[in-house]
C-alpha cells in the first residue's frame, strides 16, 4: 500500500522535471534565434566628455575710429580666436605680433555708428576671421580658425 502513495508523487516530480526542461530548452532557443543571447549583447560607450574648445586669445587693443561727422571715438576691444588644432594654437601664439598689427589696421578703418550694433559687431567678427585666415608667412598653410570671440568692446 505504501507503494501506490509514491507513485503519484513520483510522477508529478517527473512531469515538473520535464517542463522546466521544456522551458530552458525553449527559452535558449528563442534567444540563440534572435541574436539575444548573453554573449552577443553589447555595451554601448562611455559618451567622451566634449573637449575644451582649443582658443588663442589677443591681447585687448585701443584703436582711433571716426564717424560721418568727423569726431573721433575710442574702441577698446580684445579677442579670443577657436582654433581647430594644437598646431594651429601654436602657429599663431609665434606670429602675435603680426596677427596684432593685421587687426589695428583692419580695426582702425572701422566706422563708430557701424561697430556699436549687434549686426556691426557680426560683420567685424566675420572681418576678423577673414583676415586671420590668411597665411602668415610665404609658403604656410592657412590658419585653421573657427570662430572670433569678442572679450572685451567699449566704444568711447
Amino acid at each position: 500500500m505504501t507503494t501506490t502513495r509514491k507513485t503519484p508523487w513520483l510522477l508529478i516530480l517527473l512531469l515538473a522535471l520535464v517542463v522546466v526542461a521544456a522551458s530552458s530548452g525553449g527559452t535558449y532557443l528563442y534567444f540563440s534565434q534572435h541574436g539575444m543571447a548573453a554573449e552577443a549583447v553589447t555595451v554601448e560607450p562611455v559618451a567622451q566628455k566634449p573637449q575644451a574648445p582649443r582658443l588663442v586669445t589677443i591681447a585687448p587693443m585701443t584703436v582711433n575710429l571716426v564717424n560721418e561727422r568727423d569726431e573721433q571715438s575710442l574702441l577698446y576691444v580684445g579677442f579670443a580666436l577657436e582654433v581647430a588644432d594644437d598646431a594651429t594654437q601654436a602657429l599663431l601664439q609665434q606670429y602675435i605680433p603680426q596677427i596684432r598689427s593685421q587687426l589695428l589696421t583692419l580695426l582702425s578703418g572701422q566706422n563708430t555708428t557701424l561697430v556699436i550694433t549687434p549686426q556691426g559687431k557680426a560683420a567685424l567678427a566675420g572681418k576678423v576671421l577673414e583676415t586671420l585666415k590668411q597665411p602668415l608667412a610665404p609658403q604656410q598653410p592657412a590658419p585653421a580658425v573657427l570662430r572670433v570671440l569678442y572679450t572685451d568692446f567699449i566704444v568711447q
